[in-house]
């Protein structure tokens, strides 16, 4: 039976009809008797669906003004917040290849074992791809230019040549296959930061370690307009351990190539260090870092700078 209508009004107070379960189900989905449909009559669901319809359509017109709004204020090259008032602040941290996933800054290898030398060399050419194959940026290097020591136009970038990391190169395995492995070093991109040279060779830090010093006094005062790197030995034992370092093209990072300002086709300068004779069977700890008046550096093992772990096996 269907609900009691006494005098036309309908009357929910009345105890509904004992059925069969599978009629209740039944009738819980299609009630043929007050024709509903899930409790609710064709009439009232439309209603209820032209609602929803309604504050669906404002909602969606509301939030497209809003992105619309925030879009507008956005720039898709420029961030909003740089330097000292974003997240990353006006510090710039250090990078390097090679990195492993699965062993982070460690490496430990045979040199007489070509598997474990090739994840390294893959690792690294990897890393290096953009760097000798235009095709794999955005814009094909069409805007790169050989820049020397002037910086390019405005929308031009200059082109790093890894040609002149000499022995750390791709052929020679970066060095891997004979004991003497190559280290690849970067500054990370900081969108509109410029470095505060050390150019002047009769003000250099303390710290600063010995060859570095020696190269800056030696250069010409074009060539020092460089942020410097260096690695070394986190103690006394790492430094004896580490033994002598070479560094390609030179240990720096040419004034050509900053600011960073998001153009299309920027590739950041590197630096190859080689390790000349590592003690072998060794935990070696290193620790490298940039050199520039206005880069901050810390002893603190959490800081962005580059530590490496490095065990060499015959």
């Amino acid at each position: 039976m269907g609900a009691d209508k006494p005098n036309g009004v309908v009357n929910y107070c009345r105890r509904p009809p004992q059925r069969p379960f599978l009629q209740r189900i039944q009738y819980g989905i299609w009630n043929p008797e007050e024709r509903t449909f899930l409790g609710r009559t064709p009439h009232r669901w439309g209603v209820i669906g032209l609602i929803y319809l309604v504050m669906y359509i404002c909602i969606i017109i509301f939030f497209s003004i809003c992105m619309c709004g925030l879009m507008a204020t956005m720039d898709d090259k420029i961030p909003y917040f740089t330097l000292a008032d974003s997240i990353i602040g006006a510090n710039p941290g250090m990078g390097h290849r090679p990195l492993l996933f699965e062993e982070g800054a460690l490496i430990w290898y045979h040199a007489d074992n070509e598997t474990q030398v090739k994840k390294y060399v893959d690792n690294i050419n990897e890393f290096l791809a953009p760097y000798n194959n235009k095709t794999l940026l955005p814009n094909q290097g069409d805007n790169q230019l050989e820049c020397g020591d002037v910086k390019p136009p405005r929308a031009q970038v200059c082109a790093f040549d890894t040609s002149s990391f000499g022995p750390c190169s791709s052929e020679n395995n970066f060095g891997y296959a004979n004991k003497t492995p190559c280290l690849i070093i970067k500054l990370n991109r900081l969108y509109d930061w410029n470095p505060d040279f050390y150019d002047d060779a009769g003000d250099l830090p303390p710290d600063m370690p010995p060859d570095i010093k020696n190269y800056i006094v030696n250069a010409t005062a074009k060539q020092r307009r460089k942020v410097w790197v260096s690695c070394m030995g986190e103690r006394p034992a790492d430094v004896e351990a580490l033994g002598p370092l070479r560094y390609y093209p030179y240990p720096g990072l040419p004034e050509t190539f900053f600011p960073y300002d998001n153009t299309p086709g920027y590739l950041s300068p590197l630096v190859a260090v080689q390790l000349l004779n590592p003690t072998l069977h060794q935990i070696i700890n290193i620790r490298c870092r940039a050199w520039a008046r206005n880069i901050v550096y810390t002893e603190n093992k959490r800081n962005k700078h580059c530590t490496y772990l490095l065990i060499l096996n015959n």
